[in-house]
């Protein structure tokens, strides 16, 4: 009766070996259709970035952006948040889309730079410097716009 139980055991572990192994080839196809989304964000011009915030109230800071405008009274341009960026990496006046981590999203365009400013890291620009303090420093998603 031992060679029979014994029998009955291991019909049953190949049947949850076939089992387990059609769960692991389900998640597999999951997986590979969950990072589509984004590869297709790589080819809609979508980065990641690391965002910090300034104001034209620092020190140091004259309230005039690179481009000549005035930020003293305004965190806008024509509707959209003015940025500083590295122009070697986002061009001056390129509109952009900005996704925050919490997932607020808003358009902006880059009329500023800053010496720290370098590579995939942009400076979002806020009228007091709590709201600055607040946005703090974290990873953003930059569509570029044009």
């Amino acid at each position: 009766m031992e060679v029979a139980s014994l029998n009955i055991e291991l019909g049953e572990a190949e049947a949850e070996i076939e089992r387990l192994t059609d769960v692991i080839e389900t998640l597999e196809i999951e997986l590979t259709e969950a990072k589509a989304p984004v590869k297709a964000k790589e080819s809609a011009n979508i980065y990641t970035y690391e965002a910090t915030a300034y104001t034209a109230r620092c020190e140091g800071c004259s309230g005039i952006t690179k481009t000549g405008y005035d930020v003293r009274d305004t965190i806008y341009y024509e509707g959209k948040r003015v940025i500083a960026v590295d122009p070697s990496v986002i061009p001056l006046h390129s509109a952009v889309r900005i996704t925050t981590s919490d997932g607020d999203s808003f358009e902006a365009v880059a009329l500023d730079i800053g010496s720290a400013i370098k590579g995939n890291r942009i400076d979002v620009l806020y009228a007091t410097k709590d709201e600055a303090r607040k946005f703090g420093r974290q990873a953003i998603e930059v569509e570029i716009l044009r």
